[in-house]
């Protein structure tokens, strides 16, 4: 079966508001097992609103229509839709997050299905209820699981699984690049439940084989600041940040876990290079031979925290986020993370493009990348040289 997507909205069109509806809503079409090949934004127009809903009735068999459901005067979505279905059922959708409910309108031909244009509301909504709907819709029985990844770009991972793509008619993988992470759907549908579990593990069995530690969860619910957490309670270490390009940022996202203060010991953020001498001491030499942001000062950030701090592990982030200050020899998007595990430091060398939040951004993960596989190297040479 075939799904389409209507995002009803003036604000989506000017750009006021990001459409980010369309992305969730196509996603789940991909995990329901529904092949969803247009999508759609138009204004808050009745007459428009109808035609793209009657050019949606030629080629798609359920119709997804997202905004308008207030009691705004420009919410017109609701009674457009009914006054085209007057002979449709409708299973009302109850808002649990909000106060426009949604509904599902189907007769003999087509189904269409009305959301509200919150992503708060209309995500627990879709989980809650249409998800369910969707699934009686199908006589095939749909798994789904996630893989997330981190440390590789989205190119050099859909070269690996190149022929993973073509392995089942029934199994759909499906990329998707996050900001300094790659996440990977496998949705596998068979007769029986028992069917499409065995198709999505033989993936999910060949994608752990080819990325190893790259992957840091299979849990879709699993956050990659969660897994390190996990990862530091699970050896019981200690850890402290030093910031400089990101502004606390990295302890910002570390800190959103739950239990985290079983762990993390303190996070310092040394803008100047007094700081990064006071606090942290950072050698003047080292300053004024390599500048702040270098190797060799990253170094001495992730080793100035571990003394301060007695922590086991330490990150240090050094880096240069623009618009401003860059060279030839140092441009804007160059950033040094350093992490010391139990006295033993690595530092490596990134280059990171875009404006000045998303350099930031990508530096963070990027440090919780370099977190998670200096510990994990850590503790296998240790198991190594137990065993040697």
């Amino acid at each position: 079966m075939t799904a389409e997507i209507i995002s009803v909205g003036s604000e989506l069109l000017t750009g006021t508001v990001v459409n980010t509806n369309a992305a969730f809503l196509a996603e789940q079409c991909v995990t329901s097992g529904f092949d969803c090949f247009y999508q759609t934004v138009v204004g808050d127009d009745k007459k428009r609103l109808e035609e793209t809903v009657k050019t949606a009735e030629k080629r798609s068999d359920i119709i997804f229509v997202s905004g308008g459901l207030g009691q705004a005067e420009d919410d017109i979505t609701m009674q457009t839709i009914k006054d085209m279905y007057p002979d449709a059922s409708v299973v009302e959708l109850e808002n649990h997050n909000g106060s426009a409910n949604g509904c599902i309108l189907e007769n003999q031909k087509k189904t269409v299905i009305l959301l509200p244009g919150s992503p708060k509301e209309l995500e627990p909504m879709f989980k809650e209820q249409v998800s369910v709907y969707l699934q009686e819709k199908t006589d095939m029985v749909i798994r789904s699981r996630t893989i997330k990844i981190c440390g590789l770009d989205e190119k050099t991972i859909n070269d690996s699984i190149k022929d993973l793509f073509d392995y089942n008619e029934n199994v759909v993988l499906a990329t998707y690049a996050k900001c300094g992470e790659v996440h990977i759907r496998v949705t596998a549908k068979a007769a029986t439940e028992k069917e499409a579990l065995k198709l999505t593990k033989y993936v999910v069995k060949e994608l752990k084989h080819r990325f190893n530690q790259s992957i840091y969860t299979t849990h879709e619910e699993t956050s990659l600041e969660q897994s390190c957490v996990d990862l530091l309670l699970a050896n019981d270490l200690r850890i402290s940040t030093m910031e400089s390009c990101t502004g606390g940022m990295l302890a910002a996202r570390l800190i959103n876990v739950p239990g985290v203060s079983e762990v993390f010991k303190a996070g310092y953020v040394t803008y100047s290079n007094k700081a990064k001498r006071k606090v942290l001491g950072v050698k003047q030499s080292t300053l004024k031979k390599y500048s702040a942001v270098s190797e060799e000062v990253a170094r001495e950030m992730a080793q100035g925290i571990s003394l301060l701090t007695k922590a086991d592990v330490t990150v240090s982030v050094t880096g240069l986020a623009g618009p401003d200050g860059g060279t030839k020899e140092k441009p804007v998007g160059l950033v040094y993370i350093g992490c010391n595990v139990k006295g033993k430091t690595v530092v490596e060398e990134y280059h990171f493009s875009g404006d000045r939040t998303h350099v930031r951004e990508e530096a963070v993960v990027a440090a919780l990348a370099l977190l998670r596989k200096c510990v994990l190297e850590y503790f296998s040479e240790v198991t190594f040289g137990k065993k040697g």
